[in-house]
C-alpha cells in the first residue's frame, strides 16, 4: 500500500506534479488580475461616457443597476442549478434506495443466488487485474 506512493515520489512524478500546479496557479492569478484591472477600466470608461452624456450621477446609478441586474441574473442562475442538482441527487437516492430494496427481496427468497454473487463480487475485486491509469 505505501510502496507505489513512495515510487511516486522517488520518480519525481510527484515533483513535476507540484511544479505544474504552481506555475499553472501563478498564471492564473496574473491572468484574473489583468482580467479585473480590464473590467475596472471598463467601468471607468462607461462611467466617463455616460458622464457626458446623462451627468455623474445619473451615470454611476446606470452603472450600479446594471451590476445589481447582473447580479441578480448570476442569483437566478445559481438557485436554478442548486434545484436541478438536488432533484438529480434526490433521483439517485430513490434509484439506490429502490434497487437496495429489490436486492433484500432477493437475498431473502435466494440466499444462495446472493452468496454466489457477493462471492463473485468479493473474488473480482482482490484477484482482479491491477491497472494503473497514468
Amino acid at each position: 500500500m505505501l510502496a507505489p506512493f513512495l515510487g511516486l515520489l522517488l520518480s519525481g512524478t510527484l515533483n513535476r506534479t507540484v511544479a505544474r500546479t504552481k506555475r499553472n496557479g501563478i498564471f492564473v492569478v496574473i491572468a484574473a488580475i489583468l482580467i479585473l484591472t480590464a473590467y475596472a477600466f471598463a467601468l471607468i470608461a462607461a462611467a466617463i461616457w455616460l458622464a457626458s452624456i446623462y451627468g455623474a450621477a445619473v451615470s454611476a446609478l446606470l452603472i450600479a443597476a446594471g451590476a445589481l441586474l447582473l447580479g441578480l441574473i448570476v442569483l437566478v442562475i445559481m438557485t436554478i442549478i442548486n434545484k436541478q442538482e438536488e432533484r438529480r441527487i434526490h433521483e439517485r437516492r430513490a434509484a439506490l434506495e429502490s434497487m437496495a430494496v429489490a436486492a433484500l427481496d432477493l437475498a431473502k427468497s435466494q440466499p444462495l443466488l446472493t452468496a454466489a454473487i457477493a462471492t463473485a463480487l468479493v473474488f473480482g475485486n482482490l484477484l482482479g487485474t491491477k491497472k494503473r491509469d497514468d
